[in-house]
């Protein structure tokens, strides 16, 4: 699964028809204003279509948009348009293109993202607040909500000069932690791989892929249950990276956590993490740990890493 720009794709025509075919009336309007090439004339220039696709299947889609359907207001950006294809519904497959909206509104600046809708109960689920009511251009009153946007939360961005850009053919969500104890010291694991990246020994935080339906914070205490044996408490989230693995063709969205360890027990590691990295877990200081991403410096794939993750420990250091 990957979000996709409509603007920025090479196959409109086939995603055209695919929001045309979507049981709503909005999805109807959506079409002719693309189809028209009236879109930026009714949302504003800098206005997008983000869409969740699984291979040529749209699952989801919604707009990035300085404007909606109500007029005459100063609140902007807009998340609207927003629909899942029946079959993908109870998933909360929203909440990924909702991650996508916040990282977009995070590099923008701006504090809010709002939407208007008749529902009650559905946004609620993603941390929208309800605000006020208003009417839409033909006077319909509709329910205003708010996503707040942490302005700092998008902690770096960095890109990857190791490998030559092509194309990004998926997105992968992930959840990862700085993880320390009462003593001061920060556990990492120890990766030693050798594939298309090439023969590296590796520093990374612990964590993994979120899975469909999963919050990224729920996702941190799966993983490093897994990867550490660790139970911890989430102190709090210290921001998101977006990087990429050129190389793989991939777009990485890292959700960082800090949490502290309340207790140790038995890991339960997955066989490619036994067989092809061989992970084991890193007891550091937070000097030695500094020092150990710059000596894992001299791999490629070490640099990606290291250019990701810096940044974070620094940040998480200044929490504690």
């Amino acid at each position: 699964m990957r979000v996709i720009d409509y603007f920025e794709s090479d196959k409109k025509e086939h995603w055209l028809n695919r929001i045309k075919s979507g049981d709503w009336r909005a999805a109807g309007f959506l079409y002719e204003l693309l189809s028209k090439g009236a879109f930026f004339d009714a949302v504003g220039e800098r206005s997008r279509v983000l869409l969740l696709t699984d291979g040529v299947e749209l699952i989801s889609f919604c707009t990035y948009a300085e404007k909606d359907e109500i007029p005459s207001t100063e609140l902007s950006p807009w998340m609207g348009f927003v629909y899942t294809f029946p079959k993908y519904r109870g998933h909360h497959y929203m909440g990924i293109l909702m991650e996508e909206i916040e990282r977009l509104a995070m590099k923008d600046g701006v504090s809010e993202v709002y939407i208007s809708t008749d529902h009650i109960g559905l946004y609620e689920k993603y941390g929208c607040v309800f605000r006020t009511e208003m009417n839409d251009r033909n006077g319909v009153p509709c329910r205003i909500y708010a996503k707040k946007i942490p302005t700092d939360a998008l902690l770096t961005e960095p890109e990857d000069t190791e490998w030559p850009f092509e194309y990004t053919d998926h997105d992968r969500r992930i959840a990862r932690a700085i993880v320390y104890d009462d003593a001061g010291y920060f556990y990492f694991v120890r990766a030693e791989r050798n594939d298309d990246f090439g023969k590296a020994t590796l520093i990374e935080t612990p964590g993994g892929g979120i899975e469909p339906g999963e919050d990224p914070e729920s996702a941190v205490r799966r993983e490093l249950k897994e990867e550490l044996g660790a139970e911890v408490e989430v102190v709090r989230k210290i921001g998101v990276v977006s990087d990429h693995y050129n190389l793989i063709h991939r777009h990485n969205l890292n959700h960082y956590f800090l949490c502290k360890v309340l207790s140790f027990g038995d890991r339960n590691l997955t066989q490619d993490e036994i067989e092809d990295f061989h992970l084991s877990t890193l007891r550091l200081t937070y000097e030695e740990a500094i020092a150990e991403y710059e000596k894992r410096r001299e791999s490629r794939i070490g640099r990606l890493i290291a250019n990701r993750e810096l940044p974070v420990l620094k940040k998480a250091r200044t929490f504690l």
